[in-house]
């Protein structure tokens, strides 16, 4: 685990505990001087290597709540359900220009 996101880690779990509570990605990048893109890097690695960092619209928030890391769960399937959607549907626009390619 990087400094920083052991940084995170800890600023998560002294001030921001609940959805309530949660911070903005925005705020966390100016206070720990990253990128959104890094940010999210972060905080996948972190969640990878077992922190139960919880995140909604409303932002991040590290929780020992079984309630707050299901929704979390739930709500990265529904983004990982779509992605697949988008791939299923970027393969058979390409197949069709490949197919098409080979006509002319």
């Amino acid at each position: 685990m990087s400094e920083v996101g052991c940084d995170i880690v800890e600023y998560l779990k002294e001030f921001h505990t609940s959805e309530g509570k949660a911070v903005k990605a925005r705020e966390l990048c100016v206070l720990f001087n990253v990128h959104e893109k890094q940010l999210r890097n972060i905080v996948s690695d972190l969640r990878q290597n077992g922190e139960a960092i919880c995140s909604s619209t409303y932002g991040y928030w590290y929780s020992r709540d079984p309630d707050d890391i299901s929704t979390t769960l739930s709500r990265l399937v529904g983004q990982v359900d779509n992605m697949q959607k988008v791939i299923a549907g970027l393969n058979r626009i390409l197949q069709e220009v490949q197919d098409e390619q080979k006509e002319n």
